[in-house]
């Protein structure tokens, strides 16, 4: 499994990478310019948004710093887990006033990250469960995510200032402006396959950071914790509309709510079953619109994650 995510995660940046060298090939064939500066302005526009983005989620959601002798437990969880993975520890640490529960980390750079739990999380799910899920977002810290997927998200800007430039740029009579138009069209294209990629490759992330949770805590603590979170608790009226924050969380409440709306009435109680995660887990199989929408998804659905998680724990006996 990790090796398959390993080679999944370099051949979707090989594509990506491949799809934009070959748009900026193009235009310089059909035009003979260089795209360079066409691809400095793009990376200095990402650059801003990756310099401020932080500041965005700060003043945009409800949180304050986690009290330490209330939220002790969590700073020692936390200092054991970064000490156990040699991960870098957080910043700080944020307690979110959201009855959803969720966790996410944010930041520039590994150094430099900050944990966010919710105020549901922490009233929902019990300690274990709560370390798993910090150990999901001390993975992405661990794996650079928040640089990688900067780099990666520059892509289709890069594709789409590319397109803008070739569609509206005045030309002189010597451009051929069939080959613009075609260009400009193929850019758009890449543009929107990228976006794909890269949504694709952020699934691939959280599979990558679930199995880093469950490596150095539980694997069933986790898939426990995924469960509570989409197939129960997510499905509170309150829902997070912040799209700065969303591709951050844990799991996205939104796409949660969409992917099990059909058992609303059974998980009103919060209590969630074996029986009822499976049960959930073969509505979600089976259902081919929420199976086409998680194309569309900075998340995997959650029955993949939790399938995923139950190989991990086999694995895990075998080696023991």
């Amino acid at each position: 499994m990790a090796l398959k995510l390993i080679f999944s995660m370099f051949l979707t940046l090989a594509i990506l990478f491949g799809l934009i060298f070959g748009i900026l090939a193009a235009v310089g064939y059909y035009f003979g310019i260089s795209g360079y500066w066409i691809v400095l302005i793009a990376i200095i526009f990402v650059l801003i948004e990756w310099f401020i983005s932080p500041y965005i989620i700060m003043f945009t959601t409800n949180m304050v710093e986690a009290d330490r002798k209330k939220y002790a437990w969590i700073y020692e969880t936390v200092e054991e887990l970064c000490k156990k993975t040699k991960t870098p520890k957080p910043k700080k640490i944020f307690i979110a006033n959201m009855g959803a529960p969720n966790a996410f980390v944010f930041g520039r750079t590994p150094g430099s990250a900050y944990l966010v739990l919710t105020q549901g999380l922490i009233n929902s799910l019990d300690k274990e469960e709560i370390k798993a899920v910090i150990a999901h977002e001390l993975g992405h810290i661990n794996h650079k995510d928040m640089v990688v997927m900067t780099i990666v998200a520059a892509i289709p800007v890069i594709a789409y200032f590319i397109a803008r430039f070739i569609i509206f740029t005045p030309r002189n009579e010597e451009r051929n402006l069939k080959a613009a138009i075609l260009v400009g069209f193929l850019a758009y294209i890449i543009y929107f396959i990228s976006n794909l990629l890269v949504l694709y490759f952020s699934r691939l992330r959280e599979f990558y950071a679930d199995r880093f949770s469950g490596e150095h805590t539980s694997p069933s603590k986790l898939a426990s914790a995924l469960a509570k979170i989409t197939y129960g608790l997510s499905l509170s009226e309150e829902n997070i509309k912040n799209a700065a924050v969303r591709p951050f969380f844990i799991a996205d409440p939104l796409s949660a709510a969409r992917e099990v709306s059909a058992f609303e009435k059974e998980y009103s109680d919060l209590n969630i079953s074996k029986e009822e995660v499976e049960k959930a887990m073969e509505w979600e199989r089976k259902n081919i619109f929420v199976r086409i929408s998680e194309i569309f998804s900075t998340h995997p659905l959650t029955y993949k994650r939790i399938k995923a998680l139950q190989e991990l724990e086999d694995e895990l006996k075998k080696k023991k």
